[in-house]
């Protein structure tokens, strides 16, 4: 009887294990396709009140973000490189975060576009921090928005 609780703790130990070893979406190595060239491709999806994308991390590069906007409404994207801390830029009059903000590099953007569409956006990127997010009015202050990192 004690062999048999042994054999199944053992299963279920590796059956642990296994499960997490999943896709790890903060991995540069997970949820990036890098052609031959080493240019990085990364997906993601707007809605509702977020901004998800398949890997928060990136390599300093040349990155191109493919972007579905699933929610029920219109959408921008754009990649900001400031040190704030994610859904921390101070938002002012107009429910909106200042673009000009001196503590903000935007490095560039997908303008608004239609739900049910998906746009690219192909930018350079020094190592850094970044946010990814939705500045259309009460969007960020609402939670569009996530970390993004890049390393050397």
């Amino acid at each position: 009887m004690k062999k048999k609780y042994l054999y199944v703790a053992s299963a279920l130990v590796a059956s642990v294990a296994l499960l997490g070893c999943g896709d790890d979406k903060d991995d540069t190595s997970g949820g990036i396709e890098v052609d031959a060239d080493g240019n990085q491709t990364i997906t993601g999806s707007l809605s509702e009140w977020k901004v998800e994308v398949s890997s928060n991390k990136a390599k300093a590069g040349q990155v191109t973000f493919v972007v579905d906007n699933n929610g029920t409404i219109g959408h921008e994207f754009l990649v900001v490189k400031t040190d704030i801390k994610s859904g921390q830029i101070p938002i002012e009059e107009g429910d909106r975060f200042s673009e000009e903000n001196p503590d903000l590099v935007m490095i560039d953007e997908i303008g608004e576009y239609a739900k049910g569409t998906t746009e690219t956006l192909t930018v350079t990127l020094d190592p850094g921090t970044y946010q990814l997010v939705c500045n259309l009015a009460a969007h960020y202050g609402a939670g569009m928005h996530t970390d993004f990192v890049v390393e050397a």
